[in-house]
């Protein structure tokens, strides 16, 4: 009896040390990603992106703080050069930086975070590549406040202005409709706005930079739910970076006309439900803004259902309103 009394404690402290193992290593699993990184052989990206101006002030866009020719619309993708791929990322508020997850042979997340830089991994169309990056400087003729513009229906919703991202329409011939390109990728994609002010010829000014995250379909999952799920940082803090840096904005989405058409659906579009304004502006200053476009792996959409190739669609818009002015424009 004393024997077999033996074996049996012995059996138990066994399965005790086996159970105390396997949590350990499932709390080290854990310990990087909140929700499911995934990796990826074809990747989301962003087909289309436009900068536009709207601002009756003489807000103006170039890429060049010292340019001869400044402009109301830039092309993203003139910018950053080829499109690139998207893969799952994170930014880390106390290492200004973008951070990446390994894995493991068996295709696990480590415990180990990948450190990334913008010369390294931005825009490039191969492995290394994670986010994409543009820059470009905005001046002004008169002190303005910058904000995101509204997203807009445009002839009856065939087209759309304002700032939106939304999954591209591709029309397919077999079932005589439009497929939602995005496949989901459109509710884990951040866009971040790093604003830096510099002086005319483009020396940065001694003043603490701004970084916000355009966060938009901020109320629709890929598991249908409604709602706002606020996306943790891998700092230990409950939000990536400080919540009134977040730009919130509804589902934006489109349908199929009546009747259905090649190329063309009709939008709808999301309200912001945050504070808009980026930054103030004075004539003798410029806004260096770096723009980074990434899928954040902390996302709750950011899983393996979104991984097809999905194609995105972006407009990024700014409204510029003068500073304690009536609305009337000085005739020059």
């Amino acid at each position: 009896m004393n024997n077999n009394e033996s074996r049996v404690q012995q059996q138990r402290r066994m399965r005790t040390a086996i159970y105390l193992y396997v949590l350990l290593a499932l709390l080290s699993l854990f310990s990087v990603a909140t929700y499911t990184w995934f990796s990826l052989s074809r990747t989301p990206e962003v087909s289309e992106m436009a900068l536009h101006v709207n601002s009756p002030t003489g807000l103006e866009l170039s890429v060049e703080p010292d340019a001869k020719e400044w402009q109301l619309q830039l092309n993203f993708s003139e910018i950053i050069g080829e499109v690139a791929p998207l893969r799952p990322i994170t930014w880390s508020q106390r290492d200004n930086r973008f951070y990446a997850v390994s894995y493991s042979y068996d295709g696990r997340v480590n415990d180990v975070l990948e450190p990334l830089s913008d010369g390294r991994n931005a825009n490039k169309d191969n492995a290394d590549g994670y986010y994409m990056k543009g820059t470009f400087y905005a001046r002004t003729a008169q002190k303005v406040h910058v904000s995101l513009t509204s997203a807009i229906e445009v002839e009856e919703g065939i087209q759309g202005s304002g700032t939106y991202v939304i999954g591209k329409p591709i029309w397919n011939s077999e079932t005589v409709s439009h497929d939602n390109g995005g496949n989901g990728a459109e509710l884990a994609i951040r866009i971040g706005i790093l604003v830096e002010k510099t002086d005319l010829s483009g020396e940065l000014k001694n003043e603490a930079s701004e970084f916000y995250i355009y966060e938009p379909n901020y109320d629709k999952h890929v598991d249908k739910e409604d709602g706002y799920i606020a996306t943790p940082s891998i700092d230990g803090t409950a939000t990536v970076i400080p919540e009134e840096n977040i730009i919130l904005q509804s589902l934006n989405s489109w349908k199929e006309a009546d009747p259905v058409r090649n190329g063309t659906v009709i939008h709808t579009f999301g309200e912001f439900d945050s504070d808009m304004e980026l930054f103030a502006l004075d004539t003798d200053e410029l806004a260096k803004i770096s723009l980074y476009v990434w899928l954040e792996g902390q996302d709750v959409d950011c899983i393996n259902a979104i991984g097809h190739e999905a194609e995105l669609m972006a407009n990024i818009q700014f409204t510029a309103t003068t500073d304690g002015q009536s609305g009337m424009v000085p005739i020059n």
